[in-house]
């Protein structure tokens, strides 16, 4: 009979990092609030926020917010990419994690996005290999091919380290959410949430 590893109590305060697909977190506010920008940093900050409100004073602390998203070729596409690239780089300056990655485009010029969840994904489970992941980790992504990281980061939950994944969405009551099975909890980015973590800057 296999012997269950006992797993470790939630350390505190727990650390908490975001990771955030941009494509996806932007369409999804476009269809649910009619504006498409939320701050990642505002964002990962209300998060943890609720958190301390359920749990307790020092329960919970933003250990770090990483923002993925497509960019234009700045030769095909300057204008785009000018605007994209300014606002990565204020959420640069103000702490975020930022991974820019090329855009493709097809024989009729129509760029595509490709590569961020696979970008992802591997920063979830490389980060954990190494031990640098931190307590809890919050994905914002509809995109079910994270799944599989998702559950490899739980596999890397041992006798001392504790370990958790979470999934949060653009939530409107009515709308069906695509919510990434293998995270557990699922935290819902609500109309009053929304409108604490908007970003109304045109970079």
């Amino acid at each position: 009979m296999a012997v269950m590893t006992p797993i470790p109590p939630r350390p505190l305060p727990t650390r908490v990092v975001l990771f955030i697909d941009g494509q996806n977190l932007y369409n999804r506010c476009k269809d649910r609030f009619s504006w498409p920008w939320i701050d990642p940093l505002l964002l990962g900050k209300a998060l943890v926020d609720d958190d301390i409100a359920t749990h307790g004073p020092g329960s919970h602390c933003l250990a770090g917010v990483r923002y993925y998203t497509g960019i234009h070729d700045a030769n095909r596409r300057p204008k785009e990419h000018g605007l994209m690239y300014r606002r990565l780089q204020a959420y640069d300056s103000r702490g975020v994690q930022t991974f820019p990655i090329p855009l493709r485009y097809d024989f009729t010029g129509k760029a595509r996005e490709k590569g961020v969840d696979v970008r992802i994904a591997i920063d979830l489970t490389r980060l954990g290999q190494k031990g640098s992941l931190r307590h809890r980790q919050i994905v914002v992504s509809e995109d079910s091919d994270l799944n599989p990281a998702i559950s490899d980061v739980y596999g890397l939950r041992d006798g001392e380290r504790w370990i958790a994944v979470e999934n949060a969405l653009p939530y409107q009551q009515g709308a069906h959410p695509r919510w990434l099975t293998e995270a557990p909890r699922k935290r819902r980015i609500d109309a009053a949430m929304f409108a604490r973590v908007k970003d109304p800057n045109h970079y």
